[in-house]
């Protein structure tokens, strides 16, 4: 392991002790699930967050926007907590290249933002509006019809409470830190099954499978 990903994966773990707030509201771009070759297409997921005040389950769709070569994409779904409180949430996704491997620089290196909201279906009216910015470092392996990418992403997400009923803090913000995987075993990558985790403040899981 190079010295680049073990200080990548120290200030992942290091973010992930960050101190938060507790949430009542899910964040739509955790996991991030973006990683410097990730891949387009359709993907479906099934998430779980244990950081917004209770564990809440999610099923969440993906979708690459075509003519975008892959820098676009959007997301979306619905999750439920323990008490079946409907919550649906949605966003857009934009990437660009910063660097790519080469025989001195092992890691491709990519820019990542986005902006999305999350808002209860029933009930309470007001939504969590996040923007989240990252870079995520990879490298991907292929041997025969095997490939697999992993990945860390480190950023910064910033959320605004709108709405009559959302918490007095209006404003805020909290470091972000994602691992993630994606592994086929097609040499023409049609499906890719797909793990991701954020950590810290954003805690949450997903897994998938990718198709194009």
């Amino acid at each position: 392991m190079t010295m680049r990903v073990t200080t990548l994966l120290i200030v992942a773990v290091s973010l992930s002790a960050w101190p938060h707030a507790v949430r009542a509201q899910i964040a739509w771009d955790t996991p991030r699930m973006v990683g410097p070759e990730s891949p387009t297409g359709f993907g479906v997921y099934f998430l779980r967050s244990s950081a917004l005040g209770g564990e809440m389950d999610a099923a969440m769709g993906t979708l690459g926007l075509p003519g975008t070569n892959g820098s676009v994409s959007l997301r979306g779904g619905a999750a439920v907590n323990a008490d079946d409180d409907l919550t649906v949430f949605g966003g857009i996704d934009v990437r660009a290249p910063i660097a790519r491997h080469t025989d001195t620089q092992p890691l491709d290196i990519e820019w990542t933002a986005g902006i999305g909201a999350g808002a209860p279906a029933q009930g309470e009216r007001w939504a969590l509006v996040s923007l989240p910015m990252a870079l995520s470092a990879g490298r991907s392996w292929s041997s025969g019809s095997v490939w697999l990418a992993p990945y860390v992403s480190l950023g910064v997400a910033f959320d605004l409470n709108v709405g009559g009923d959302a918490p007095d803090e209006e404003f805020e913000w909290s470091p972000t830190a994602d691992v993630g995987l994606d592994l086929a075993l097609d040499a023409g990558r049609r499906f890719v099954v797909r793990v991701g985790a954020s950590l810290g403040d954003r805690h949450a899981v997903a897994v998938g499978l990718n198709v194009r």
